[in-house]
């Protein structure tokens, strides 16, 4: 018998080698083995199993007498392969996301403490290049090392200890003067997994709690308003109405629950509750690592002992001892971000994802599967409960779940803040705080009152503009224009982040004068200083707050009143426990909504949404006012009148008109390689595909791609953020016939991969990106 085994360490290619007679019984489908390749020892997971005679070309047995056999199959994890439902998982996800299975494989492969160590030996064929004087000084060092050591050493201690060892050993190795053998460390002491699980999580130092403790707790734990509210009030909760029904019904069933924050954690405790007394386990995801610590210590105090905290934060060798204990089925609640949906968790019954609206559940690498999907694809394997949850849902779950979710939305019951809007059109162009915004900050500082200014742009200016020809330096390598900066002054590119001084004469027609386009943080920072100098200003962004200390200590400072002002990016509303203030501040409110991107609307919405309930003051709801050029726009119309469920309607409508999500699906082509001459093939190559394809098609319905225009858009040259620098090139499809598009694009695919197999080309599927670049 043969096997096909997806080797993790080598990019998921797949490898194929016979099965021993002893592993016959013991091998299967998502078994993970140890097999050889090279002089290496790998770990692999067996994808397929097949019989050898299934061909009788002498072609086929000549190769198949080549092949080596598995090893055996992998100790730490014994003799259990992965969970039929992870396999059925990962088949959705590469159907869905037109990834290869060998590719998607990754997600629910375990993590590995295991390392591989590679011993070098010196050959005899080395020992005779010691004689060799024309060696370069360094090689005969080497040499003479390894001569020293008959059991040979290790690469890695090589490299640590002498200089540029590692083409040292790529040469002798070619030349036969050394050999490396690799092995698995065998008897290595295990730390005690509770110990190393404990080690790596960072102590959470206050709990809250549920609104479903006992009488006793709750007098104790919970704040006055929280006291009042009894776990009856839910009986008559619709959304708690749902929950049951969903888990009394059984099966595969998914409900919306659009609420505030601390309404949803009552729920999903109460809903922990339901679950592990059913005998069924429950997975939450949090989209970011600080969340899903808070939220993990919260329902450890809920539920007890039984709970495992998973993100990537944490050593390989602490995942590694949480999988096995998940797989075990030794956990009734796992807590984690989006790679905690590819646990081994058995009897799955609730999956919780908070804040689906998070752009971080959306993975920005291969396959690029969105964690919202994914739920629901392992929801139907696990036959469990999807709940997805939120205080301003994204467009998707509204266009899914249009009237649960609609009225949740229009809760009469929320306090909301009182809402001013400043036009800024009235004011001179470069007005920065406005007399209102102005005349409110004075009265606040007056009253001994605190704000809070968000502008979502860090920096001083967007950019340095000259007076007399317009232009603005430009970063060399991207191609985009550089951002201000001042202490210390210096101009930055946004995407690789290169720093250059900042000129004192144009390059362009050597002007002398510039001027600054747009406001930053920075900016503003100076701008409040100036005029309230005897008040204590604090900056909140990402060049500001590095690390959890600094922001810690900003947030503490605020929160002791010792900072009057503080000025901040959407870095700080969505912080885990963000800071409050009775006046909130925007003195450019529709800056997100000029960003090129389809979302940018919904984006603004979402932050505006979060940043109105930091407006407090104490127990009632404080003032915000909104400083904008476009006051009509639907998103600040919704926001001013207190009907989120305006902004849904309207922009639903607006992605219906132009054929975006949620109203039809887009697939990103990506092609990316080194040489343009052999990028342009398989662009011309996929462009006269696509041109083909769309040609086949049924005309989209009506509404879908506004006034007929092309549902495939492309070829686009586009530049990616980072310093790493490729040829890269995107087709956008737009589709409402998803099933159609993919069985059209996997045609492609197979052409491509038939006819450029040889070609260093990436072509990537990213199937309803979150951004388009």
């Amino acid at each position: 018998m043969l096997a096909d085994v997806v080797l993790p360490g080598r990019r998921f290619q797949v490898f194929t080698y016979q099965v021993p007679a002893h592993l016959l019984s013991l091998l299967h489908v998502g078994s993970l083995v140890v097999v050889p390749l090279g002089s290496a020892v790998v770990s692999g997971v067996v994808v397929s199993l097949f019989e050898t005679q299934n061909s009788s070309s002498q072609h086929t047995k000549l190769r198949q007498k080549s092949l080596r056999a598995i090893l055996s199959l992998e100790g730490d994890v014994g003799s259990s392969p992965l969970e039929h439902n992870l396999i059925r998982l990962v088949e959705k996800i590469s159907d869905y996301y037109l990834a290869p299975f060998a590719a998607c494989l990754r997600l629910i492969v375990p993590p590995h403490s295991m390392q591989v160590m590679r011993r070098v030996f010196l050959t005899d064929k080395g020992r005779q290049a010691l004689s060799d004087r024309s060696l370069p000084s360094d090689v005969p060092l080497v040499l003479r090392k390894l001569e020293r050591a008959p059991r040979g050493l290790l690469r890695s201690s090589l490299i640590r200890t002498m200089n540029n060892v590692p083409a040292i050993l790529t040469r002798a190795k070619k030349n036969g003067w050394i050999t490396e053998q690799s092995t698995m460390p065998s008897g290595s002491k295990a730390s005690s997994p509770v110990r190393e699980i404990n080690a790596g999580r960072k102590p959470v130092p206050s709990i809250i709690r549920g609104l479903f403790d006992s009488p006793e707790e709750e007098a104790r734990e919970l704040p006055e308003s929280a006291q009042r509210m009894e776990s009856s009030s839910f009986r008559d909760n619709r959304i708690w109405k749902d929950l049951v029904s969903a888990v009394q019904s059984g099966g595969f069933q998914e409900v919306p629950v659009v609420g505030s924050e601390s309404v949803r954690q009552d729920l999903l405790l109460k809903m922990i509750q339901t679950i592990i007394e059913r005998g069924r386990r429950v997975l939450i995801l949090a989209p970011e690592v600080q969340e899903v610590e808070i939220l993990g210590e919260q329902v450890r105090f809920q539920v007890g002992g039984q709970v495992e905290i998973y993100h990537s934060h944490l050593s390989t060798t602490v995942r590694a001892a949480q999988w096995e204990r998940i797989r075990q089925g030794n956990v009734q609640v796992v807590v984690g971000t989006r790679s905690a949906l590819f646990l081994p968790v058995p009897n799955l019954g609730l999956i919780w994802i908070n804040q689906e609206e998070n752009s971080s559940f959306k993975d920005e690498h291969f396959p690029y599967f969105h964690a919202r999907d994914v739920a629901r694809m392992r929801g139907d394997c696990e036959q469990a409960l999807v709940v997805y949850g939120s205080t301003r849902p994204s467009l998707e779950l509204y266009g899914r779940f249009t009237e649960q979710v609609g009225e949740a939305l229009e809760d009469p019951s929320q306090q909301i803040p009182q809402v001013e809007m400043v036009d800024l059109r009235t004011l001179p162009y470069e007005t920065i705080l406005s007399p209102v915004l102005l005349a409110r900050i004075t009265q606040a500082l007056k009253e001994g009152e605190q704000l809070i200014l968000l502008l979502n742009r860090k920096g001083f200016s967007g950019a340095l503009v000259c007076r007399d020809c317009g232009k603005a330096p430009i970063c060399h390598t991207c191609g985009v224009p550089l951002k201000l900066y001042q202490r210390p002054s210096r101009l930055m590119c946004t995407y690789c982040d290169g720093i250059e001084p900042t000129p004192e004469i144009c390059p362009t027609c050597h002007g002398r004068v510039f001027r600054f386009s747009g406001t930053g943080t920075q900016r503003l920072e100076d701008e409040v200083t100036r005029l309230f100098p005897e008040v204590s200003v604090a900056r909140f962004d990402r060049e500001n707050v590095k690390t959890p200390e600094a922001a810690d200590a900003i947030l503490r400072q605020f929160r002791q009143g010792e900072i009057g002002v503080l000025i901040g990016t959407e870095f700080l509303v969505h912080q885990s426990d963000p800071p409050m203030a009775p006046v909130i501040g925007f003195p450019q409110a529709d800056l997100g909504l000029h960003i090129p991107d389809f979302r940018s609307a919904e984006r603004t919405f979402q932050m505006l949404s979060r940043a109105f309930t930091l407006a407090r003051n104490g127990q009632e709801p404080g003032e915000v006012i909104l400083q904008t050029r476009i006051p009509d726009h639907h998103v600040h119309t919704a926001m001013g009148h207190h009907r989120p469920r305006m902004f849904y309607d309207h922009e639903l409508q607006l992605r219906d008109l132009l054929g975006y999500p949620p109203a039809t699906h887009v697939i990103l082509l990506v092609v990316t390689g080194d040489q343009m001459p052999r990028v342009q093939r398989v662009v011309d190559f996929l462009h006269q595909r696509l041109k083909d394809f769309e040609a086949r098609r049924v005309p989209c319905a009506e509404g879908k791609g506004i006034l007929g225009t092309s549902m495939i858009l492309g070829p686009m040259v586009s530049k990616k953020p980072g310093r790493i620098k490729k040829n890269r090139v995107l087709f956008l499809m737009k589709t409402d016939d998803l099933t159609e598009a993919q069985r059209g694009l996997r045609a492609i695919q197979r052409e491509y991969e038939a006819e450029f197999h040889k070609d260093p080309v990436v072509v990537e599927f990213n199937v309803d990106p979150m951004d388009i670049q």
